[in-house]
C-alpha cells in the first residue's frame, strides 16, 4: 500500500466518469535541451509527461501565455523557443523581442540576423510595437486582396514571432503617470497582434512573473489558447494563467509546470544554459557560411 501511495497519478473527469492513471515512473526533475528535439516545422518541445515529449505547434496555436514565479523556468522556457524555433526554421523564422528586464537575457543574441530587435524598456517596445502593427496592417491588406484568410492555408513560409519577457513593465496601471500613455499603446498593439497576428504569420509569446489581471488584460488573453504555468505563490496567479488554480500546487522545481490547451498536463520543461544556446547559434553560423562558400563556388 506505502508502495502504491508513492507514486504518480493523473486523473480526470470525462463523460460522467473519473479517469484514474498510475505510473511507476515519476516526472524527470530536471533534463537537457538537445538538437536531437529539432522537428524542421513550428512544432516546438514543451516537455516531458509520463507519456514522452510534449510539443506544442505553433501554426496550430499561434500564442502562448506563459506566468510563473522567477526563477522558476519562464526566462529559460522563452530561450528553448527560441533555440528550437532557430533550429527548425533559421531562413524563414524572425524574432521580435521585448526583453524588459532591461535587455539582460537577449540583448546577447541581437546580432543575429532573425532578430530584427531587442527593446529593453517601455520606449523601446512602443517603438518595436508600432512598427509590427503597421506591418501586420499592411499584410491584412494583403491577404484580402489576394482572398487568403489564413497563412497557413498558403505556400507562405515565413512567421515572425513577438516574444515578451516581462510583460507587467507595460502595464498602465503599474508604471509612473508620464509613462502611462506609452503603456497603453503597447498593449493596445499586443492585442492587435493577439486578435488578428495569429492569421497572417505573427505569434505571441506573452510572459510575466506578475500574472494580475493588470498584467494580463483580457483583450490579449482571450486570443491565447495555449497556456503555461510554473510555479506560482498564490493560486490567484494560476487562475490567470490557466483560468483555474493548480501551478500553486506544483512542486518548487525549476521548469516544473502545468501546460494547458485542450487539457490540463503537468510536465517538466527542458534546460538551456547560455552556453549551450550560444553553441547552438554558432552552429548554425557555420553552416550558414558553408552555404554561402558553396554557393560562391557553384556560381
Amino acid at each position: 500500500m506505502k508502495e502504491a501511495l508513492n507514486k504518480e497519478i493523473e486523473w480526470d473527469f470525462k463523460n460522467g466518469f473519473l479517469h484514474i492513471k498510475v505510473f511507476d515512473d515519476k516526472l524527470p526533475t530536471k533534463w537537457n535541451f538537445t538538437s536531437d528535439l529539432q522537428t524542421s516545422t513550428w512544432e516546438v518541445p514543451i516537455g516531458k509527461n509520463h507519456h514522452g515529449v510534449l510539443y506544442h505547434d505553433f501554426d496550430k496555436y499561434p500564442h502562448m501565455l506563459v506566468g510563473g514565479t522567477t526563477r522558476f523556468g519562464k526566462t529559460v522556457f522563452l530561450k528553448i523557443q527560441l533555440a528550437s524555433l532557430l533550429m527548425n526554421k533559421k531562413e524563414h523564422v524572425s524574432f521580435y523581442i521585448l526583453d524588459l528586464k532591461g535587455g539582460l537575457e537577449f540583448n546577447r543574441y541581437k546580432h543575429l540576423h532573425q532578430i530584427k530587435t531587442v527593446a529593453s524598456d517601455l520606449l523601446e517596445a512602443c517603438r518595436t510595437l508600432d512598427q509590427i502593427v503597421k506591418d501586420l496592417k499592411e499584410r491584412e491588406r494583403l491577404f484580402k486582396e489576394k482572398g487568403i484568410s489564413n497563412i497557413v492555408d498558403t505556400k507562405i513560409q515565413k512567421r515572425s514571432f513577438i516574444i515578451v519577457d516581462e510583460a507587467a513593465e507595460l502595464s498602465s496601471k503599474l508604471v509612473t503617470k508620464d509613462l502611462k500613455k506609452y503603456a497603453e499603446y503597447c498593449m493596445n498593439c499586443l492585442g492587435q497582434i493577439a486578435r488578428i497576428g495569429g492569421a497572417l504569420g505573427y505569434r505571441l509569446i506573452y510572459a510575466t512573473q506578475y500574472p494580475t489581471r493588470e498584467a494580463v488584460p483580457g483583450q490579449i488573453k482571450m486570443n491565447m489558447v495555449a497556456r503555461l504555468a510554473f510555479k506560482m505563490p498564490e493560486s490567484i496567479g494560476s487562475r490567470v494563467i490557466l483560468d483555474e488554480g493548480g501551478a500553486e500546487n506544483l512542486d518548487p522545481l525549476p521548469g516544473r509546470a502545468l501546460y494547458k490547451v485542450e487539457e490540463k498536463r503537468e510536465i517538466q520543461v527542458p534546460y538551456i544554459s547560455d552556453k549551450t544556446l550560444e553553441g547552438i547559434i554558432h552552429d548554425l553560423g557555420s553552416e550558414e557560411t558553408r552555404t554561402d562558400r558553396n554557393v560562391i563556388k557553384n556560381d
